[in-house]
């Protein structure tokens, strides 16, 4: 399977995303490979993209750059042209990557909401910070939103995108107990602080160095890279097939995705246990 790579390259995570999915492919446990890899930035424009385009250059995957500087000015001053602009942009976007033939897109740290045209154009999975069904919108909104409702379960979800954000269908999913380990301790010492005043003070004051938070947080970050690569050997592999409505498992339509819960849990274990002993286990 080819895939395409969209990215802002932000920062050290998304070159970090790139390599991990780049050696995986290489190494054969994603049975693809990354048909190109697609950079809203200018040679220039940001230390960081600069970095993950070296990157890409270094193993001579083709590189397209198209710089969206002036469509984000255009949508943070919500100027009356910033959708056309958009629309513009990624039709010009559209030209450059017709011809690598790539099956499905993956926007990974792609920072540019894609417009109607893109997402109905390409297939395009993005990560979204909480299960199918969950709390929508940024990571932080979804993290305060699992301690406002008390969410026994939080996770992350691979998602088709489409024009309504963060509403596309589901494509694969793992959980995780936000009652499980220290995590009770941190709620308990809460609802102490929720006894003298209310949340919203609470997450004025101490915003994400909140604990619970902070906790919850990274219980959900360190499972996306592993959902991500998983997400990508599943297709690579034909375990699950990617349509316009979401994702078909031996030719049945998954209203909820794929649930890769138990392989993100193996992964991790492997990854600690590597780091604990300087090896890392094979996984084919």
């Amino acid at each position: 399977m080819r895939f395409g790579w969209f990215t802002s390259g932000r920062d050290q995570a998304a070159l970090d995303l790139f390599l991990a999915a780049a050696r995986e492919m290489e190494s054969g446990f994603i049975p693809g490979e990354i048909a190109y890899v697609f950079v809203d930035r200018d040679p220039g424009e940001s230390p960081a993209a600069d970095r993950l385009m070296a990157a890409v250059r270094a193993r001579g995957l083709p590189l397209v750059t198209l710089s969206s500087r002036e469509v984000r000015e255009a949508l943070r001053k919500r100027r009356p042209e910033a959708e056309t602009r958009r629309q513009a942009f990624d039709a010009r976007v559209l030209e450059l990557v017709q011809g690598f033939q790539a099956q499905v897109v993956v926007l990974a740290g792609y920072m540019l909401i894609v417009s109607p045209l893109l997402c109905r154009t390409l297939l395009c999975l993005n990560l979204h910070p909480a299960l199918p069904g969950g709390p929508t919108g940024t990571w932080q909104e979804v993290m305060w939103q699992t301690i406002a409702r008390r969410l026994p379960e939080a996770g992350a979800m691979m998602h088709l995108a489409t024009p309504e954000l963060d509403e596309g269908p589901p494509v694969t999913f793992c959980r995780f107990s936000t009652l499980a380990g220290s995590l009770p301790e941190l709620w308990a010492a809460l609802e102490a602080q929720l006894r003298q005043e209310p949340l919203a003070a609470i997450r004025a004051r101490e915003g994400e160095a909140q604990p619970l938070f902070a906790a919850l947080r990274a219980e959900e970050l360190r499972r996306e890279f592993p959902l991500i690569l998983l997400t990508l050997k599943s297709l690579a592999e034909g375990r699950l097939q990617l349509t316009r409505k979401g994702a078909v498992v031996d030719g049945v339509l998954r209203p909820q995705g794929l649930d890769l819960t138990s392989q993100v849990e193996e992964m991790l274990a492997r990854e600690k246990m590597a780091s604990r002993f300087g090896a890392i286990p094979g996984r084919r």
